[in-house]
């Protein structure tokens, strides 16, 4: 059995670990709400901007925008975004697999799949591994910006109308609580309006004409479908460190309960053959 010295050192350190991840937990929990209530506020808006576009595109004759025509898919690419840090569960583990399941079911299906990759732990992970990336990029440090989201956007846009990309897919966690964080993939580009409006009962006059608001707005809808993604990505990153820190300091806690019984079986232990050793001795000098 280990001496009660090193059974009281594991208990200190295991106490000092319990410290970091409680602090680690509340700091994640104070800052989860800011963040899940950022990403919720921004789904109207792209709900918005979403049905806009349909009603546009509804009443349009000749729907030939570059940014919606679609074409065979030999170039395909996948931005996908992960965190970058650690300390967070399986969070990131899951974004990967994803990740390799989507490569995995296109490899023989079109001629190329490329990596866009948002998040250092995405960055490490395929650094050395067989897989053409095209951008390597990681996530704001502090507060998710649109600037941020903007620069990345247009860098997609420009790759698929210069033909770099035929199709670009989107995978990131959607946020639904604390302990769910769901990877979902969504198509990027071509545009596809996931409302559908079949007909409309009148129509209006445009000014600008239709077919330069959607110059407008078709670059904003990807803008803001990749500010959402990051939205997703930094509130479900911390639900799941915030998860993972109160996993793990209930584990040290139970650990702490061990070790502690440990401590007094050995102490108990150490009593008991001082006893007898003393017993023993006095029962020699009696003889």
């Amino acid at each position: 059995m280990a001496t009660l010295r090193v059974i009281r050192r594991k208990i200190s350190s295991t106490k000092k670990i319990q410290q970091i991840t409680k602090a680690m937990y509340m700091v994640s929990a104070a800052k989860l709400r800011r963040a899940q209530q950022e990403a919720e506020n921004n789904r109207p808006f792209e709900s918005a901007l979403d049905e806009i576009i349909s009603r546009v595109l509804v009443r349009m004759e000749e729907k030939q925008h570059p940014l919606l025509v679609r074409r065979e898919e030999k170039k395909m690419e996948l931005i996908l975004m992960t965190s970058d840090r650690g300390l967070c569960g399986a969070f990131n583990d899951n974004l990967i697999r994803t990740a390799n399941l989507f490569l995995e079911e296109n490899k023989d299906k079109v001629e190329t799949v490329s990596l866009y990759l948002v998040g250092k732990k995405a960055v490490d992970f395929y650094r050395k591994r067989p897989v053409t990336i095209s951008k390597r990029s990681n996530n704001p440090q502090k507060e998710v910006g649109f600037d941020k989201a903007k620069t990345i956007a247009d860098e997609l846009i420009s790759r698929y109308l210069s033909g770099e990309a035929d199709s670009v897919y989107l995978l990131y966690p959607l946020f639904q609580n604390a302990v769910v964080q769901k990877p979902t993939i969504v198509s990027l580009l071509p545009i596809q309006p996931r409302i559908k409006i079949q007909s409309v009962g009148v129509d209006y006059e445009y000014e600008p004409e239709q077919a330069q608001m959607l110059d407008l707005l078709l670059p904003w809808l990807i803008r803001v479908q990749v500010f959402h993604a990051m939205l997703e990505t930094k509130a479900s990153e911390l639900g799941a460190r915030m998860s993972a820190m109160d996993l793990a300091t209930q584990n040290s806690q139970d650990m702490i309960q061990s070790l502690t019984l440990r401590m007094n079986r050995a102490r108990q232990e150490s009593i008991t053959k001082e006893l007898l050793d003393i017993v023993t001795g006095t029962e020699a000098l009696k003889k």
